[in-house]
């Protein structure tokens, strides 16, 4: 097996809800979901004085295995091409990820202006380890890595409207651009360093806009519903944007005891495919796409998710929060990895 790894060793969370993606990069995987920050408000509800700070540290982890298209799984033979015995086609690649596996910390600081704003900002690390077998020699096993700061998100929460039952959230914010898209590594596709895939970018180029509208119920057996967006802006400089993420998600809580609370909740995402093309990570020839995660008509799609979780409270205003979530319907842009699975764990603490 060839190991490749470079940048900084870094492995760093965020806040992305538990929220469910089609074949996502790096970038989209650590994006903020203001569903993460308002579960921490609902342990706290008691405390809305101005001037509170809250802080929090997420570790998140997600696997894709396995290749879909549409929503019919896909075998590895089917979508690896092999030379002589079959002919190449748009649908099958001489380079194929096996098992991508990303991780993300996001540090979150954030600042209740008064009773009904808070302000805050978001700094990812992230890290990612794709699998690949190929056809070409010398590269049948090999291992790529990639890691570094994703990009850093400001934004605001305003309460519009509440009443003892229920509470309105809008949301709002900036995505900045200073996560790489410049990584590169030892690919089958030339000797020594190139371009890597959109799916190993740290970052996504463009100056993005996080949006999100959220009801809120509250009291022992909670109920949230949000609808949420990503909506990217231009082109990088190599050319494309990563494409929009449209969600749906809702979670039950309920309190099993004043410091321990359950939830489970259910996330539909719509992500678009990638807007424009990175020539750099393409060949020349009919078949200009090496493997799939350089075509970038292969990304996006439709997934719905099951998620469940646990909080507590550790005393001293520090809030404990784990939560696991799996597919159970995914319809992808193909052929296109597959999620399998993703988890997190967060601590938080409001002074």
């Amino acid at each position: 097996m060839r190991s490749l790894s470079f940048s900084l060793p870094a492995l760093v969370a965020s806040v992305c809800s538990g929220v469910v993606c089609a074949q996502s990069t790096p970038s989209e995987f650590a994006e903020l979901s203001f569903q993460d920050l308002l579960d921490v408000d609902i342990q706290e509800s008691s405390r809305e004085q101005t001037g509170n700070w809250r802080m929090a540290l997420q570790f998140k982890a997600v696997e894709f295995d396995g290749y879909m298209q549409g929503d019919s799984d896909l075998s590895l033979d089917e979508v690896l091409f092999t030379p002589g015995e079959e002919a190449r086609t748009q649908s099958n690649f001489p380079v194929l990820p096996t098992v991508i596996d990303q991780f993300a910390t996001i540090a979150n600081l954030s600042y209740q202006y008064d009773w009904g704003l808070t302000v805050g900002v978001q700094l990812p690390f992230i890290r990612q380890l794709t699998d690949h077998i190929s056809v070409v020699p010398g590269y049948d096993h090999f291992l790529i890595s990639s890691d570094g700061i994703g990009d850093v998100v400001v934004n605001a929460r305003w309460l519009a409207y509440a009443t003892p039952e229920y509470r309105v959230w809008l949301g709002g914010g900036l995505s900045l651009p200073t996560g790489s898209i410049d990584e590169t590594g030892d690919t089958p596709r030339a000797p020594g360093e190139q371009q890597l895939p959109y799916t190993m970018q740290i970052g996504s180029g463009t100056y993005d806009f996080p949006l999100e509208v959220s009801w809120q119920t509250l009291g022992a057996h909670s109920f949230t519903i949000a609808l949420s967006a990503m909506i990217r802006s231009g082109t990088n400089d190599r050319h494309y944007r990563l494409g929009n993420n449209y969600e749906v998600s809702s979670r039950y809580r309920f309190q099993v005891s004043p410091v321990v609370g359950l939830q489970a909740g259910m996330d539909y995402r719509h992500t678009d495919a990638i807007h424009g093309q990175d020539d750099e990570i393409t060949v020349p020839g009919n078949f200009a796409y090496p493997a799939s995660i350089t075509n970038p008509a292969l990304y996006g799609g439709d997934k719905v998710s099951l998620m469940a979780g646990l909080s507590t409270q550790l005393g001293g205003g520090m809030t404990l929060s784990v939560d696991f979530s799996k597919p159970v319907y995914q319809h992808l842009n193909g052929p296109q990895p597959k999620e399998v699975w993703r988890a997190g764990i967060q601590l938080a603490t409001m002074f």
